[in-house]
């Protein structure tokens, strides 16, 4: 699934899950459409972060800017 953010950044596409024991956390590895290189991890916090999961369209909307560090 692609992840982009509420400005309409692509990210990449999410890698996997990563279960932390306080919040998931997505791994996104970036594509060659990406706006950067840069791997991100983002956490899996409904409303606050993650905006919408399209599960037809394949895209995750996240409340996240594309200067955040890690």
């Amino acid at each position: 699934m692609e992840v982009i953010n509420e400005e309409g950044q692509l990210f990449g596409k999410l890698e996997r899950l990563l279960e932390t024991g306080a919040n998931d956390v997505l791994v996104v590895q970036p594509t060659g459409e990406s706006i950067d290189k840069r791997e991100r991890l983002i956490p899996y916090i409904k409303e606050e972060v993650i905006k919408k999961i399209d599960t037809m369209a394949g895209k995750i909307l996240v409340n996240w800017e594309a200067d955040y560090l890690e």
